[in-house]
């Protein structure tokens, strides 16, 4: 492939970015390409745009590389271009084409043009150098889960997310509140670019349907990293109430503790924000297999659950809020191959017993604040004889600031208990 300068090899294609598909869309080394070649191809849409160019050139309309790489067999030819919508280097065919021509004798060269991106941003007055961008192009993607994970977002439109599917999905997923600008045809005659939330969108576009050729940036301003690196979510990150919740340095050391793999089926019992759930999620859903039934029996609580399961998860099918008191809400739940107890009204006896009922390998996790459920854990350990059986006691302290000084802030001392019976098979881990 030639970087970029003048050649003088026996064919050369030049692979030319065309921006929006019109004359002033064109490099200055665009243009030269197209009055140097001798045949130019590509999608019609870009060699009708582009017809005043053409003039005197053999002119093939096709987007299809084959039926490209055959109509250049012809020998007579040196100099050719071939035009592709945009920039080379932005969700291109460029490389595909190139090494298809390669493969035929021509020497490639790739002349960069205009994004939709960085188009669409200028008509915006917008940067786009932190914009998260995402291609619907051919690809099964949620556009929702990547709204959600990003303050910024530019996303390229096609195949089975248009205007509609996007719009619909963000209300689906809990994004009725973040702001859209949709462009259509841009630098055409018929540009249209419309601004507003997704149910705006989404009526413009029941008046007037937007067409194929659409784009879209989002802004969100409660995006949160919805990506899973490791546990232990900031407090912060979760919408609290007055409901207690399980701090983010227990959290993690009762995650690491539970072991999830892939494929998982946990149980959170006494859910309370939901923070467990959702971090358990995130891991399942990041690994792509598992569910997770959050057991509660408060109202509120059961509230808060569903708002952090959507914030951070939006409409993942794995996530299920299970309204009721443990053990008795257990029934028609899956067995559980993970149970994480944050809080069980003080009947954690009867709540292991029907998670070992339902799963004897079942890998349990415990969180004991109060003297009573430590010795409702030892009865447990007593009664069901587990094989593998850790408690520890850890206390996480805070330092604030005070004047040109920090002091300490004790936290609670908090017990976490690990038990399991591993079936014949499983390792215990």
């Amino acid at each position: 492939m030639n970087s970029g300068g003048d050649s003088m090899c026996d064919k050369r294609i030049s692979i030319v970015g065309a921006g929006m598909g019109t004359a002033d869309q064109l490099t200055g080394l665009g243009s030269r390409r197209l009055r140097e070649a001798q045949v130019v191809v590509g999608a019609p849409r870009l060699t009708e745009g582009l017809s005043g160019e053409l003039a005197g050139h053999a002119v093939l309309a096709t987007h299809r590389t084959g039926e490209i790489v055959e109509f250049l067999k012809n020998e007579k030819w040196t100099r050719a271009v071939f035009l592709v919508s945009g920039d080379t280097g932005f969700y291109s065919a460029a490389s595909g084409a190139a090494a298809a021509f390669e493969k035929q004798g021509w020497e490639t060269e790739l002349v960069p043009g205009i994004s939709s991106m960085s188009w669409f941003a200028a008509r915006l007055g917008k940067k786009w150098q932190n914009m998260a961008v995402l291609s619907c192009h051919g690809r099964d993607v949620d556009p929702a889960d990547w709204v959600r994970s990003h303050g910024e977002s530019f996303l390229l439109l096609g195949g089975k997310i248009g205007v509609r599917e996007l719009c619909a999905a963000l209300l689906e997923g809990g994004l009725s509140d973040c702001r859209l600008w949709v462009g259509e045809n841009l630098a055409a005659a018929g540009e249209r670019i419309e601004a507003g939330s997704p149910e705006q969108i989404l009526l413009s576009d029941t008046n007037r349907p937007f067409g194929s050729l659409c784009c879209a940036m989002a802004e969100n301003a409660r995006a949160v990293n919805t990506a899973f690196s490791s546990f232990g979510l900031p407090d912060s990150a979760f919408v609290r109430g007055k409901v207690p919740m399980t701090k983010s340095e227990v959290r993690a050391l009762s995650l690491t503790k539970l072991g999830l793999r892939p494929g998982a089926v946990c149980f959170d019992v006494g859910s309370g924000t939901g923070s467990v759930s959702v971090e358990m999620g995130l891991a399942l859903k990041s690994w792509g297999a598992g569910a997770v039934y959050a057991v509660e029996k408060k109202e509120e609580a059961l509230e808060l659950t569903r708002i952090n399961g959507e914030r951070f998860l939006g409409n993942w099918k794995g996530f299920h809020v299970v309204p009721g008191s443990a053990p008795e809400a257990f029934a028609g739940l899956p067995a559980p191959t993970h149970v994480f107890v944050g809080g069980s009204g003080g009947a954690l006896l009867p709540v292991v017993e029907q998670v070992l009922e339902k799963a004897p390998g079942a890998r349990i996790v415990v969180n004991a604040v109060t003297p009573e459920t430590v010795a409702e854990l030892l009865q447990c350990r007593k009664r069901f004889r587990f094989a593998v059986w850790e408690m520890v006691q850890v206390r996480v302290d805070t330092f604030r600031a005070a004047g040109n000084y920090h002091m300490p802030c004790a936290g609670n001392p908090v017990c976490i208990a690990l038990m399991q019976n591993p079936q014949r098979g499983e390792d215990g881990l």
